[in-house]
């Protein structure tokens, strides 16, 4: 059985979803990371009543890992067509396509409705922050949950 949790598959599929949300224009993969994060593990950040991945000791430590399946996924979508890339002087920043858009009115199921609701909670939550300030966030998150 091939698992599909926790992989560059999962991710491109979240991805997705962050990329068709109201909010989002165009976003650097660092920005997704932290959306994605925040967003999977909500209760933590105060933007869900729960965790949408449960609840275990080692969440925050998931973060790193994250980011480079995260980037190998984007490139996935934009080679595919899903995304569009831009580079700007600040570096290269991600929007969904038209093709994008077309591949997420497909998803018809209650983890994707749920994800998708959060998120909009998450783009409120970290509005006006800095990408920078979301990861020191999230560092900060983590050194806590590791002192107990």
């Amino acid at each position: 059985m091939i698992d599909v949790f926790n992989t560059e598959f999962e991710l491109l599929l979240r991805i997705l979803l962050i990329l068709n949300s109201s909010g989002i224009k165009k976003v650097s993969s660092d920005r997704i990371a932290a959306i994605d994060f925040i967003t999977v593990y909500g209760k933590d950040f105060g933007v869900s009543d729960h965790n949408l991945h449960g609840d275990n000791d080692f969440r925050f430590s998931e973060f790193t890992c994250r980011r480079d399946l995260i980037t190998k996924a984007i490139k996935t979508l934009v080679i595919d067509g899903l995304v569009k890339v831009t580079c700007l002087k600040t570096g290269f920043f991600y929007s969904i396509s038209d093709t994008g858009r077309k591949y997420c009115s497909k998803f018809n199921n209650t983890y994707a409705d749920a994800y998708s609701a959060i998120v909009e909670n998450t783009l409120t939550y970290i509005d006006k922050t800095s990408d920078r300030y979301l990861a020191n966030q999230i560092n900060s998150y983590s050194i806590i949950a590791l002192q107990g």
